[in-house]
């Protein structure tokens, strides 16, 4: 019976019973000052939880691997390898400085000759060198709902201004309309509005679809729509 690895999610020292959050923030250095501000007035920083969310792989290439830095690199890693080995077998041997000397010079030859026959079998594919690291775009504070109060008012009162998405807190100012922007007209060569008010049809014939038809009394025709056009225009176009 197979048994599924622990998740550091499902243990009660990584979750809050109803988290509230605090804001979002680039940087970890302002997400810990704001820990510390609520330390230093006695809050229960138990109580909360930073989360970092959008992971990122980040890998620094730091230069190009030819054969001296290859040979370099294992020389040394083998140096340092024999030094450990050779401290071990010195408490074992009487001749302890033949012992360390012989270790390193072993180690070094054994791990330069793997790393030339590792560069060599790459094929100069990957014929760089390089350093990774994970590091999150964004940190996320949460505090616990009972709490979260209590949190606003010790990070007012400091002077602490609250991140973007805040629980209640001050964020960048919201547009101060929700509708969408507005599309460009035809006329002023954008986007034709298709089926709406003020738009003309493509064959340019208007008097027909525009004229109502006379009733059998011989009343009056029906007065043309008058979309899209000023006032002055509308009225004039109803008179004649």
């Amino acid at each position: 019976m197979s048994q599924q690895p622990n998740n550091p999610l499902q243990s009660r020292a990584f979750s809050l019973e109803f988290p509230q959050s605090l804001g979002t923030y680039h940087e970890y250095s302002d997400v810990q000052r704001l820990v510390d501000t609520l330390a230093d007035a006695g809050f229960p920083v138990h109580n909360t939880l930073i989360v970092g969310t959008d992971l990122r792989l980040i890998e620094r290439v730091t230069g190009r691997k030819t054969w001296t830095r290859v040979i370099l690199g294992g020389a040394l890693s083998g140096m340092w390898m024999g030094l450990f080995v050779g401290l071990l077998f010195s408490m074992l041997s009487e001749q302890w400085l033949s012992t360390i000397l012989s270790s390193i010079v072993l180690g070094a030859v054994f791990f330069t000759v793997w790393a030339v026959i590792g560069h060599a079998m790459s094929g100069g594919e990957r014929d760089f060198t390089s350093m990774t690291a994970t590091v999150p775009m964004q940190y996320e504070l949460l505090v616990e709902h009972r709490n979260v109060m209590d949190a606003r008012r010790i990070l007012s009162e400091a002077g602490v201004r609250l991140g973007e998405g805040a629980f209640g807190g001050v964020g960048p100012a919201a547009p101060s309309s929700g509708r969408p922007a507005q599309r460009p007209s035809a006329q002023n060569g954008g986007t034709p509005t298709f089926g709406q008010p003020g738009s003309t049809p493509a064959d340019g014939n208007t008097d027909a679809d525009n004229t109502g038809a006379a009733t059998s009394d011989g009343s009056q025709l029906a007065k043309r729509p008058t979309y899209g056009l000023p006032s002055d225009s509308a009225e004039k176009t109803e008179r004649d």
